[in-house]
């Protein structure tokens, strides 16, 4: 889990070692299945249908050993679900509770700041945030707040942005603040986070993106040369761009000042043709990782040219621009999200297209995911469903 503290105990730390082989894929039909990787193949060890009937995104409490995962919900539902399971040996999962989520819960981040546990999440479909507050052994209760975004105004992209879409959920680094990309109001709203309370969260002044940007998820990182410099990183699935802002903090909110942005993949590709999905840093905060969909979308002129869709890797350069480093196959069709394991060395990809967890070996000193002709993947297992998750067990 991110900030999990490196002094663990030896027998936690051995622990960790020994399941760092396993990993947690989310489905859209229901299945929650926990992965082994076994030499150059991945098995299935187990499968539970407890996190009901569209899981669409994992949270891990390594150290309590509990897992969350989120239902979107399907068809005519008016409610998602939050679960929590614990984890054994191999990973098996054993539900523990279950409580209410706005529909359409698609992002969902947990946070221990001051010894007070919450847990926010972002639904897209009817845009809310919805804020709980967490024990220890994993038991849950129904909502503190629920928050329903609004736009005021229809976007340049209509089909996409003709009202509030929340899809991700990050927290800054000082745990004051919670920041949600909304992708159909061209926003990153920020809101104060009562680390006290938990709830309720207060909305500031948000992040006006470029229009037609179409913010998905988002990423803060800090430079280590420039005084410390810090910077948000987020990526247009509309525009399919990486945007780079330089963030201050006032005495009421957050500033943000555009230092750069660069297409995911091609320049030439039109908007929203090419929709851009997870992006990611590398553990030792070196480089950063998006994922394209251009194979995936009819609409874009790369629809099917080859087996595979892209992820990206930049360099992270002090003053907050990037470089190109390289552009991989993802290894199938609508990476919807990847996972890096704690030592960087591995890439789980999940994809809905073709229902894959691929895992890829990854160099850790270039930053470049190593080519299957160069024994790069390490192995490929399709599920029952559509990939929507895939968490590392560490």
């Amino acid at each position: 889990m991110r900030g999990l503290s490196l002094f663990l105990p030896v027998v936690w730390a051995t622990s960790i070692i020994a399941n760092k082989n396993i990993l947690f894929a989310a489905q859209s039909n229901g299945n929650l299945t926990s992965l082994s990787l076994q030499n150059s193949s991945i098995a299935v060890t187990s499968n539970t249908v407890d996190c009901a009937d569209n899981a669409s995104w994992l949270t891990l409490d390594a150290h309590n050993k509990i897992l969350y995962c989120l239902n979107r919900g399907v068809g005519n539902a008016t409610q998602g679900s939050l679960n929590s399971f614990a984890v054994g040996k191999q990973g098996v999962l054993t539900k523990i509770d279950r409580v209410s989520a706005p529909f359409g819960v698609v992002a969902g981040q947990y946070f221990d700041v001051g010894g007070k546990r919450g847990y926010v999440t972002a639904s897209y479909n009817r845009s809310a945030i919805a804020v709980y507050s967490f024990g220890q052994n994993g038991d849950l209760d129904e909502p503190l707040q629920i928050i329903y975004p609004n736009i005021s105004q229809t976007g340049p992209i209509p089909s996409r942005q003709d009202r509030s879409f929340s899809h991700h959920v990050i927290l800054d680094p000082t745990g004051q603040f919670i920041l949600i990309p909304d992708l159909g109001g061209d926003l990153i709203r920020v809101f104060k986070y009562d680390k006290e309370n938990i709830a309720p969260l207060t909305e500031l002044s948000p992040l006006v993106t470029e229009p037609g940007a179409g913010p998905r998820h988002a990423v803060f990182w800090k430079s280590y040369k420039r005084h410390g410099e810090l910077f948000l990183f987020f990526n247009g699935e509309l525009s399919q761009k990486v945007y780079s802002y330089k963030v201050t903090y006032t005495g009421t909110g957050l500033s943000f000042t555009k230092v750069f942005d660069v297409p995911a993949l091609d320049a030439q590709l039109p908007s929203n043709t090419a929709p851009t999905s997870e992006i990611a840093i590398s553990p030792d905060s070196r480089f950063l990782i998006v994922a394209s969909r251009e194979r995936s979308f009819a609409s874009s002129p790369l629809f099917r040219t080859g087996p595979s869709d892209t992820l990206s890797t930049f360099k992270l350069n002090q003053d907050g621009t990037l470089s190109l480093v390289q552009t991989a196959p993802s290894g199938g069709y609508l990476p919807r999200q990847f996972s890096l394991n704690r030592k960087g060395d591995r890439v789980a990809v999940g994809h809905q297209g073709n229902n894959t967890v691929v895992v890829w070996k990854r160099d850790i000193r270039s930053g470049k995911i190593i080519s299957e002709a160069d024994g790069g993947k390490v192995g490929s297992q399709t599920l029952s469903g559509q990939v929507a998750f895939v968490q590392w067990y560490e």
